[in-house]
């Protein structure tokens, strides 16, 4: 598995369930590309991780999903494939950069406010808060494995926080305080998107865009967590029209829904027993305030 090996076309890197891998996996589809898919299964969800051999690490040093590799050439970040590919492709599928320049700047301050970004503490956007949400999903995969093997294996991971990070998780449940600042930071997110859908546009700045690519890729993670309530109730009315007309686009059957891994479902079952989040009621008290 080296980039030598990639002479023609686009292969991507992707665990099935990671949000950023289903951020690009949409903007694939949306923009009707070809690819060649190269799952990656990551050691927080089975024992091998995949991200941690030295064939992926050789690819991505990180050893972060997804990676994108373009006629040999590798591109990092979920952000940055998706703009690549849309300025690699300005002419297939759906235009994902708006041309209009104020709403482009609106996309870019979005996008700021909501994505899941390694260098932000969690909790400070909804991108960073789902992660915490998601976290006794992760702990419960990572239980299923022998404690001092995991351990071991992690210690290969070459980015500090994820090595350490990963870890903690196995000892201890999230903090209060932080899971509550999750949950604030998620219904005033929430609040936030209902007030710009309200202006009657079908996506978040009328026309589809990057920030909808995010917003479907979170929106699937809440229900995920056992908090699709908050989308589909009658108290975020803008948010539940909003969220069937994304499921309608084909693109996220062929990104999200035909990509669920049986680890990670296996886990969503253990954790939540087909039962709401114990945050669904916080959440929402915020989110409609």
């Amino acid at each position: 598995m080296s980039i030598a090996m990639h002479e023609a076309g686009i292969t991507l890197y992707h665990y099935p369930e990671s949000l950023c891998s289903q951020m690009v996996r949409l903007a694939l589809e949306e923009k009707g590309l070809s690819w060649k898919s190269h799952p990656i299964m990551l050691n927080d969800v089975v024992l091998e991780g995949d991200n941690l051999t030295p064939e992926y690490l050789a690819i991505n040093p990180k050893g972060f999903v997804p990676t994108l590799v373009h006629n040999g050439k590798p591109v990092y970040d979920s952000w940055v494939i998706i703009d690549y590919i849309d300025r690699a492709n300005p002419e297939s599928g759906t235009q994902l950069t708006p041309k209009d320049p104020f709403n482009r700047e609106r996309m870019k301050a979005l996008m700021v406010e909501a994505s899941l970004d390694e260098s932000k503490f969690f909790g400070v956007s909804l991108g960073t808060a789902i992660p915490i949400l998601s976290a006794p999903v992760i702990r419960y995969c990572i239980k299923q494995q022998p404690f001092l093997q995991f351990w071991w294996k992690y210690r290969k991971h070459p980015v500090f926080h994820r090595r350490w990070g990963a870890r903690l998780v196995t000892l201890m449940p999230v903090p209060s305080l932080l899971a509550a600042k999750c949950e604030r930071t998620t219904g005033l997110a929430l609040r936030n998107i209902e007030s710009l859908l309200a202006s009657g546009g079908d996506y978040l700045l009328g026309e589809y865009s990057q920030a909808d690519i995010m917003m479907t890729a979170h929106f699937h993670r809440l229900e995920d967590v056992a908090l699709g309530a908050l989308l589909a109730d009658g108290q975020l009315p803008n948010i539940a029209a909003y969220w069937r007309r994304v499921q309608a686009r084909s693109s996220y059957s062929k990104a999200i829904v035909d990509w669920h891994e049986p680890n990670w479902r296996k886990a969503l079952q253990a954790v939540f027993k087909g039962e709401a989040s114990p945050s669904l009621d916080r959440i929402r008290k915020i989110a409609v305030a």
